[in-house]
């Protein structure tokens, strides 16, 4: 991330022209970007396509928000289908707490699941580091007896999916 933004006191007029109209290489050389991922955040959706002159990509000073949002966003484990929900996919008029708080929930829902997952593969990884097992025969019958207090289905596809 390391995307900061610095507050010009004293600014003059023409100062503002020059920083309302910002090329591709301006932003990402201020938000610490490869401009192909801006780029790219363009072609997903997640930034409308900026103003053109001269053939060349022209943005407002706006766009560094925006991308400070999106690598918070990405940071934080948003898909980029949910990070475009985020950005575009509420009513205009909806304030940015609303909008974080019901995708924040959403995803500390995700995180949770992930998390009991994770501490619950851990376990059962644990208890393998005391197998005495000759043959992998022997650990499948050992392992058959404990499916149910380990809560393991032999069907991965059905863990997949959040119950």
């Amino acid at each position: 991330m390391g995307l900061m933004l610095e507050v010009e006191v004293n600014f003059k007029s023409r100062t503002i022209s020059r920083e309302l109209e910002v090329t591709i290489g301006e932003v990402a050389a201020k938000a610490a970007l490869a401009t192909s991922a801006i780029r790219y955040y363009e072609r997903t959706g997640l930034l409308k396509q900026p103003l053109r002159k001269s053939g060349r990509r022209v943005y407002s000073d706006g766009i560094l928000h925006q991308l400070v949002i999106i690598e918070f966003a990405k940071e934080t484990g948003f898909t980029l289908s949910e990070t475009k929900l985020l950005l575009h996919g509420f009513p205009e008029i909806t304030p940015a707490s609303a909008r974080w708080k019901k995708m924040a929930r959403e995803k500390i829902c995700e995180l949770d699941i992930a998390l009991a997952k994770t501490k619950a593969m851990r376990d059962m990884l644990e208890a393998m580091t005391s197998c005495r097992c000759r043959k992998l025969e022997q650990c499948a019958e050992g392992l058959e007896r404990n499916r149910k207090r380990w809560n393991w289905s032999a069907n991965a596809r059905s863990r997949a999916k959040p119950r």
